[in-house]
Parts: C-alpha cells; structure tokens; sequence
C-alpha cells in the first residue's frame, strides 16, 4: 500500500470527517466574525448543518473520547456563531 493510500484511508473515517466539518465550521465563523456580511453568515450557518450532521454520525463511534472531543468542539463553534452581531449584517 503506498503512503498516499494510507493516508486517503485515515482521512475517510466518520472521526476526520466530522473534524474536518468541524474546522471548516470554524474558518466559516471566523469569516463571519471578521466581515459580518448576509452571505458569509448564511455560508457559516451552512457549515453549521453540515458539521452537525457529521457530528451525529459519530453515535455509536468506538473511539468515544474522540467523539466527545469533536462534539465539544462544535459546541464552542456554535457559540461562536450565536456571537456573531446580526444587526451589523443588516447596517
């Protein structure tokens, strides 16, 4: 198996994905945060849905602890994004 097999084969399972969402979710806000626009607001909360979804399908994962950790992660995100001062989208 080559290193780059074995590398697409880590970055596949449910725990990356979710992390990957998760990290995307993160750079998604902090856009938001910087230049709190309609659209990148929409797109942050596009990312939201999406990292929540990934984050669900890790019920059941057998690496809890990662599990947990991804989950806490996107919590802090969410917070982050209910942060955001929605009435400077709309100045």
């Amino acid at each position: 198996m080559s290193k780059r097999d074995f590398s697409s084969m880590q970055t596949n399972t449910p725990i990356s994905q979710a992390n990957n969402a998760v990290d995307r979710l993160h750079q998604s806000i902090t856009q938001a945060v910087s230049h709190p626009t309609e659209q990148l607001v929409d797109q942050a909360q596009n990312s939201l849905a999406h990292a929540e979804h990934a984050v669900q399908a890790l019920q059941g994962s057998e690496n809890e602890l990662a599990a947990e950790q991804t989950e806490a992660w996107l919590v802090e995100e969410k917070s982050r994004l209910a942060a955001v001062n929605v009435s400077e989208v709309n100045d």
